[in-house]
């Protein structure tokens, strides 16, 4: 994904999460006084780069970024003491995520009652039976996997492969696979990829006990080659859109992964960043086999709203779709079989999301869009605020989403 640097962002001492907040749902790690979980009223309390004495503060709603006049909740003026601190009343907020701008030139974001943001689901009226039309049509191609070998990154505790297998509409989809050598059933990890991210293969040591299989959709991962979007092809109609093969692709790896001697289906987990983050839910949302996933900063949820917060990837569709001369309501009418969020409702397993508070490439709204949709009883959040879009380099991450996957692959007999 690409990023965009944030102007000025607070410099409140970021060292690691060396500190951890429960909140009402996740948790907020460090604690900067950014992410809000009660009902306000709300007090602003942090340190911050900037010289002390009288300081203006500006609160912009999110959703009017990219907008010609921008939605200014509040100004005020407040005042940065000598040791650094910003103390500023914000009053009462309505849930979302806002802009501070500090004497404007200082910018970052904060979150209000993030699980209550509300961003209902729009589907069409065919959208179910779209979707059904679609997964019948993948389910009458044979699943015919070919397996290579990759020695280097093959040891005695597990071989590694480069997988690919027919999907949908004649795609070819795929991925690197890493299996124990060790007879028995083992548990599958299933990784979606970003968009347009890099392929990497598994150490063959780190993990003996589980199957890793790291995914490639069409013309991405092992297929990429020089391509650099896809998120603009195929618009013109639902039948066409790059993502409803991807999301078939989705769907085909639960498949191939299940199929393996090795694995055990009834221990099938997903998790992935970005694009990946997308994924995954959809993974859950096509398939009951998945038993939990951990999304990261997911892509792909609230189309509409994401074009009112940030540029990039809107104004690609946006741009593809004036060429072609498509009008801006049938574009977003298509993308409404696509929208992650009309999928959240038939998510029902265990979900751990993680987002950054400064996520320029997948807003936090748009997170939520997804996230406060699902049926899932179990549903919880991690917030990195400092973080941007950069999740796969938070190690206290990491360490979460593995437990917390680590959680549903045991035996049932542990």
């Amino acid at each position: 994904m690409r990023r965009i640097l944030l102007i000025g962002i607070v410099a409140a001492a970021f060292t690691g999460c060396c500190s951890r907040t429960e909140t009402v749902t996740g948790t907020s790690v460090p604690d900067l006084g950014w992410l809000f979980t009660d009902k306000g009223p709300y007090v602003l309390n942090t340190k911050v780069n900037a010289a002390p004495g009288p300081a203006s503060i500006a609160l912009i709603k999110d959703l009017s970024l990219m907008a010609d006049k921008q939605d200014t909740v509040l100004f005020l003026q407040a005042e940065i003491s000598p040791d650094s601190t910003l103390q500023a009343s914000l009053g009462q907020l309505e849930p979302g995520f806002y802009q501070l701008r500090l004497r404007d030139s200082v910018r970052w974001n904060i979150g209000i009652r993030p699980d209550a943001v509300v961003s209902e689901p729009d589907a069409p009226e065919d959208f179910d039976q779209f979707w059904k039309n679609t997964l019948n049509e993948l389910d009458q191609i044979p699943l015919e996997a070919e397996f290579k070998e990759i020695p280097e990154y093959s040891n005695d505790k597990r071989t590694c492969y480069e997988v690919t297998y027919p999907s949908f509409e004649g795609g070819i989809a795929g991925g690197i696979l890493s299996v124990p050598t060790a007879p028995g059933k083992y548990p599958v990890y299933i990784q979606y990829m970003g968009y347009g991210a890099p392929v990497f293969y598994f150490d063959p040591s780190a993990n003996p006990d589980r199957i890793d299989f790291l995914v490639s959709v069409r013309d991405q991962g092992i297929f990429k080659g020089d391509q650099s979007r896809w998120i603009d092809r195929g618009i013109d109609s639902r039948d066409n859109f790059y993502y409803r093969g991807a999301f078939c692709d989705v769907k085909r790896a639960i498949d191939f992964a299940a199929s393996l001697e090795k694995a055990d289906p009834n221990r099938m987990v997903a998790f992935g960043e970005s694009q990946g983050g997308a994924f995954t839910f959809m993974a859950a949302a096509l398939d009951s086999r998945i038993r939990a996933i951990a999304p990261a900063v997911p892509f792909l949820g609230d189309y509409a709203d994401y074009a009112r917060i940030v540029s990039w990837p809107m104004h690609e569709v946006f741009e593809e779709a004036d060429k072609q001369g498509i009008p801006r309501e049938q574009l977003l009418d298509m993308l409404r079989y696509f929208d992650v969020k009309n999928f959240a409702p038939r998510i029902n397993c265990p979900v751990y999301m993680s987002f950054g508070l400064q996520d320029p490439t997948c807003p936090p709204h748009t997170n939520f869009s997804i996230y406060n949709n699902l049926s899932s009883e179990d549903k919880r959040f991690l917030c990195v605020p400092t973080c941007g879009h950069a999740m796969w380099l938070e190690p206290y991450w990491a360490q979460e989403r593995d437990k917390f996957l680590d959680s549903y692959t045991k035996p049932e007999n542990d």
